[in-house]
């Protein structure tokens, strides 16, 4: 609070400037600028996780600002929230924040760099230069067109794990059940 008075107060600050704000104002405002005391702003727990302990599984990263909804910018959101997961079970294993990728010369590449252990990122939306990035990295971005509770994305995508599009397939590396018919047929010529 008392940096912000003597912001607050500008050149004035050596003599003791009134800066019209009381203490406690004062005090939530930087509470707020911490991010403590906004609706949502909870974290969400990180789930025990060791590498390999769920064998077949993918590895998603969210985009988001508030609490564990996929909300974010790829370009401008606070943090990644990185899941694991399989057909039947999933766990958060990290949150990432964003802040030092954001002192990056090429902060796109950086958050990119981020997600590179990743296989599929979610955003509600990405420019096309960045998403270019997220591709070189060998991570998919999906848009997600308005903000939704990160568990239900993921319980989307798990339900498309037993019978992966090809897209996801590709993403799994497994052969896509739906283009199994042209590979038979293609076998047979």
């Amino acid at each position: 609070p008392i940096y912000l008075r003597e912001i607050l107060a500008g050149n004035h600050a050596e003599e003791d400037c009134k800066v019209g704000v009381d203490a406690g104002t004062l005090k939530r405002a930087v509470r707020l600028l911490w991010g403590e005391d906004l609706p949502y702003s909870e974290l969400p727990g990180v789930d025990a996780y060791s590498e390999g302990s769920m064998p077949g599984s993918v590895r998603v990263a969210c985009a988001s600002n508030v609490g564990e909804v996929v909300d974010g910018h790829f370009g401008s959101c606070e943090r990644f929230l990185i899941y694991q997961l399989t057909p039947t079970e999933s766990h958060l294993i990290a949150i990432r924040p964003t802040l030092e990728a954001d002192h990056a010369e090429d902060r796109n590449a950086a958050r990119a760099a981020l997600v590179a252990d990743c296989d599929v990122v979610f955003v509600q939306s990405i420019g096309g230069p960045a998403a270019a990035k997220v591709v070189r990295a060998n991570v998919h971005p999906v848009k997600v067109p308005r903000a939704e509770s990160a568990r239900t994305v993921i319980a989307r995508l798990q339900a498309s794990l037993k019978h992966p599009p090809p897209w996801l397939a590709k993403v799994m590396g497994v052969p896509a059940p739906s283009l199994q018919k042209y590979v038979a047929e293609g076998g047979a010529e």
